[in-house]
């Protein structure tokens, strides 16, 4: 890793690619929260933990700033675990591993962290560098951002004494985002009744691998294909010959969208060579019609173990038209903001549980700028799931962020980076979900902004960093700090 010791943002890659050695997904940071701790006490940091588990840690001013603003740094301890199914890897016990790729950085077939591990490092070398000029400082690192905002919901309204915070969970170099989409959850309770495999039957496994993903804020309007979308597609040109189905599962974030999925079905012998011409010829539509944008996508299907049980008639025609027919995707686009999404949905994972409670268990989120918008989308799907039998629920719904066309910091910053480098920066809203949105809740007062490097396709195993970008990133950073007044 000599290429980023030889950065202007050497020091920012130094605490990033120590981060990446300590395991720290969704609701698992303790790790990465206990080294963070020890480092801020041998480097006499203040740093408390308050009950949710956020950190927040304190620097006085530089010399000659002590009355400027009191700024607050932002960003968030965890990072989105996902892994191709192909690839073995423990995330709560194995590090990341960092690859050089010409003019990126990403890791070997998993999720970097760069979402939002560069914007902790820097939040980390701004604190350790005393050459940085800045007034009175905290640096805000919230626990669970990616599942659930726990730690913004659980933040208290007389923690952080600054007036101005800087969020570092943006992903567009030269871009300063100044708002964002606010979002709900909807989580489905599918129950489903279940009968015995006829022993002279077969089993055979469809696997629907391949896919993209990414972001399902950032990402949704590239088009890609949504692995259980497409399966339970597949299952209903299935046409021909009666099946039984007895598995169906795909994606495993609801903030992700959805790479892999794969089905069970039963059905009997005779059925089989028609089977494989119909799976191999949807493979062919499929791999044309996704052809622009999903070119390893891979539809495929094989003999298995034949299972106990199935699912009984009512119970499949349930399962299959609640995914077929769950509005998912881009919904409508914002007029002010060219080529930013303001309401969509994201059908991002289903699991079958086969315990005492057999069910599927459905989670959609649905973002949107506006807040009756999005209310009506989620009540929208939540009914749809109703209609084929769902038990529903509605939660994790968080505000978005209104835009502050009068912001002080926006001003300031947009003319450090003109001043650096010589064009103006784009004002922009982010179609995900930033933590700013929880935080003018409670501190309504504040002044804020988000900003960062440039990342392609977080929340996938293509997540990669543009390593130019963080050093225009770091230099800004610096810049503002110094310029704030």
């Amino acid at each position: 890793m000599q290429q980023l010791q030889a950065t202007k943002a050497a020091q920012l890659w130094s605490y990033f690619l120590t981060i990446c050695s300590i395991p720290h997904p969704s609701k698992h940071e303790q790790q990465l929260v206990a080294w963070i701790i020890d480092w801020a006490k041998h480097k006499n940091i203040s740093c408390i933990q308050d009950t949710t588990g956020n950190l927040i840690l304190r620097k006085p001013a530089s010399a000659g700033y002590e009355n400027k603003t009191a700024v607050i740094l932002q960003a968030h301890l965890d990072m989105v675990p996902q892994k191709n199914s192909q690839t073995k890897h423990d995330f709560l016990t194995d590090p990341i591993i960092p690859v050089i790729d010409g003019e990126w950085l990403h890791a070997e077939n998993t999720t970097l962290g760069a979402d939002n591990g560069i914007g902790m490092a820097s939040c980390l070398a701004v604190l350790a560098d005393n050459t940085i000029a800045h007034g009175p400082l905290e640096v805000l690192l919230t626990t669970d951002e990616e599942t659930g905002m726990t730690g913004a919901f659980g933040l208290q309204a007389n923690a952080l004494q600054g007036k101005t915070l800087i969020n570092t969970d943006s992903e567009q170099e030269g871009e300063l985002y100044i708002g964002c989409a606010g979002g709900i959850n909807v989580n489905i309770d599918l129950p489903y009744e279940i009968m015995e495999a006829e022993p002279a039957d077969n089993a055979y496994e469809i696997s629907l691998c391949g896919l993209k993903g990414g972001h399902s804020g950032c990402d949704i309007n590239l088009q890609r294909g949504n692995a259980i979308k497409i399966l339970a597609d597949v299952l209903h040109n299935l046409n021909e010959f009666p099946f039984h189905l007895a598995l169906f599962e795909g994606g495993s974030l609801r903030n992700a969208i959805p790479r892999e999925a794969r089905t069970v079905i039963v059905c009997n012998q005779q059925y089989q060579h028609s089977l494989e011409i119909i799976i191999n010829s949807l493979q062919l539509e499929l791999a044309n019609k996704f052809h622009h944008v999903e070119a390893q996508l891979q539809l495929t299907v094989k003999a298995c173990q034949l299972p106990a049980f199935v699912l009984t008639n009512q119970s499949q025609t349930n399962i299959l038209n609640s995914l077929t027919g769950c509005e998912n995707g881009v919904f409508t686009m914002d007029d002010d903001f060219s080529d930013v999404v303001k309401t969509s949905s994201n059908l991002g994972m289903v699991t079958q549980n086969m315990n005492e409670q057999i069910r599927f268990e459905i989670q959609v989120l649905i973002r949107s700028q506006l807040e009756q918008e999005k209310q009506l989308v989620a009540d929208k799907i939540s009914e749809h799931y109703k209609v084929n039998g769902g038990l529903v629920r509605q939660n994790g719904n968080y505000p978005g962020w209104k835009p502050n066309p009068t912001s002080t910091i926006y001003k300031v910053m947009e003319a450090q980076y003109s001043k650096l480098f010589d064009k103006k920066p784009k004002a922009m809203v982010i179609h995900a979900g930033l933590e700013c949105g929880l935080f003018s809740d409670k501190y309504p007062h504040w002044d804020m902004i988000s900003f960062g490097p440039t990342i392609k396709f977080p929340h996938s195993p293509d997540e990669k960093v543009h390593i130019a970008s963080v050093d225009k990133y770091w230099q800004l950073l610096v810049a503002t700090l110094a310029a704030i007044d």
